[in-house]
């Protein structure tokens, strides 16, 4: 495709006056067009606009029409300049470039970046500052990014000030299309990419943030919950794979902890205990809120600790698969199972049994 660009100067209002106005310039680069003011004033008679500059020989005139030469002269050679280091610009970068606003930063791109910023998340892992399933979500997004530029504009990398809200609404578009999921999970990986931006942001690699004033908008829908019945035939169901027995018996605990998917991952034996009232409970700070939940264990979560006691790695309470496997197994056991429901690991503290456990004591409960 043929590369446009063009330097308009032209005539703006100055407040309310009517015998001056400010000379503007517009720099267009492929249909980009990034305006600003050059501070210069005018008489709007004495302006000719066939040529872009001051009519006659007066000692005004010519001072204007140098200054006008010298910044257009300015902006081709900039434009020449960064044409030879990168080959993908707009109007708003070139405008930014000649007025001292691009750092030593500027060739930095969207992956190189967020390479570092996994690097500093990571540290953050480490010392408990951040749970590792957001972490696998930040490198998740980084992976779907890669796939993204690809696939819609055949790159492998991108320059940060390249990140715009047309990028991030088409990041949306094709998260839901290829990956074959809803909205809201779509805007999931886009607000962990506009996280990254924001930082770049804030540690001076672009001059502005493109992605601040894009706002996400999730669906609003009822949480998918299970019926007592529902969670029984999941219960009862005989698996003749062992992923998706291990996978249902996980289930099945967190629904009658109420615990997340997160929570259940974290899970330390550390954490599970048994009190003066001689009951085990689960005793430990949620992820999301670090609020304190004790939790009494029931007969069935206690059974599925014990059967799985010996495969534990470390001080872990249950071997816990990884968020994405374990809604993909959820899913076939759904369809195992007969149930027509989005079933995912999210749906266990949202099923009448959790809800029941969370409010009434174990025996309350209609079995």
């Amino acid at each position: 495709m043929r590369e446009t660009f063009s330097i308009l100067f032209y005539l703006k209002n100055y407040k309310k006056e009517m015998s001056v106005k400010l000379i503007y310039c517009r720099i267009s680069i492929n249909g980009s067009k990034a305006p600003f003011s050059t501070q210069l004033k005018i008489n709007p008679n004495l302006w000719d606009q066939a040529t872009n500059r001051a009519k006659g020989k007066s000692k005004s005139s010519i001072e204007i029409n140098n200054v006008l030469s010298k910044l257009e002269t300015r902006i081709n050679d900039a434009y020449k300049t960064i044409k030879e280091r990168r080959s993908r610009f707009d109007a708003f970068y070139l405008r930014d470039y000649i007025h001292g606003k691009i750092q030593n930063k500027e060739n930095v791109s969207i992956l190189t970046y967020f390479e570092q910023f996994l690097k500093e998340q990571n540290e953050r892992v480490n010392i408990g500052d951040l749970s590792d399933e957001t972490f696998k979500r930040y490198e998740l997004t980084r992976d779907r990014l890669k796939d993204y530029m690809k696939e819609k504009y055949e790159r492998d990398d991108m320059y940060l000030d390249e990140i715009n809200i047309s990028f991030a609404r088409r990041f949306n578009l094709f998260i839901r299309g290829k990956y074959e999921c809803g909205n809201n999970t779509a805007q999931k990986y886009v607000q962990k990419l506009k996280t990254v931006v924001t930082d770049a942001w804030g540690n001076g690699y672009l001059v502005a943030d493109k992605l601040v004033r894009h706002k996400l908008k999730h669906d609003k829908h009822d949480p998918t919950c299970l019926t007592w019945n529902e969670l029984k035939r999941i219960m009862q169901k005989k698996f003749y794979h062992a992923r998706l027995e291990r996978i249902r018996d996980f289930f099945v605990f967190a629904c009658f902890t109420g615990l997340s998917y997160g929570d259940l991952k974290s899970l330390t034996t550390e954490d599970f205990e048994l009190k003066n009232d001689e009951n085990d409970w689960i005793d430990k700070d949620r992820g999301k809120t670090c609020v304190n939940a004790q939790i009494l264990f029931s007969a069935i979560p206690h059974l599925i600790v014990e059967k799985y006691k010996n495969e534990r790695r470390g001080n872990e309470l249950l071997p816990i698969r990884s968020c994405q496997k374990t809604n993909a197994y959820l899913k076939e056991i759904a369809v195992l199972c007969g149930i027509n429901k989005n079933l995912t690991s999210h749906v266990a503290s949202h099923s009448v049994f959790s809800f029941f456990l969370k409010i009434n004591s174990l025996q309350n409960i209609p079995v």
